[in-house]
């Protein structure tokens, strides 16, 4: 993920998460994030995983917020879920309905997220972070 200038259109253009994606990513954990800051997930269901629940709350999100319905992670959800992104001292957060979630934008715009206590790059690929192996850890 990259960005620059306003945050809010930031997410526009970041691919696909669903059937053709890899099962498991950071940007699926990313993904899940905003799902638990806006309530449709539990914390503890932040796995890296786009499956089940995972599907089904994205349905509800896309639903609850004007868009089809299909479970599929795109420009428009992402481009929807970013409107919510503001700069905060520094850095950029997610205001969600229950929690916010800050990330870090480097200097060449691309999205670090907290893991373990160091922010770190998101891969779409593969799982790198620690909360895709342990569950402990802050996505």
């Amino acid at each position: 993920m990259r960005g620059d200038g306003a945050p809010s259109d930031d997410w526009e253009d970041e691919g696909l998460l669903g059937e053709s994606m890899p099962p498991r990513s950071d940007l699926a954990a990313l993904w899940q994030t905003v799902l638990w800051a806006d309530g449709y997930l539990d914390r503890s269901q932040i796995d890296c995983h786009y499956a089940g629940a995972t599907v089904r709350a994205t349905r509800a999100w896309q639903s609850n917020h004007g868009l089809a319905a299909d479970g599929i992670v795109g420009s428009q959800t992402f481009g929807r879920a970013g409107e919510r992104l503001v700069l905060d001292k520094g850095l950029v957060t997610y205001r969600g309905d229950d929690h916010t979630v800050p990330f870090r934008r480097a200097d060449d715009g691309q999205y670090l997220v907290k893991d373990s206590g160091t922010y770190r790059p998101l891969r779409r690929d593969t799982a790198t972070l620690q909360v895709c192996g342990s569950g402990t850890s802050e996505p």
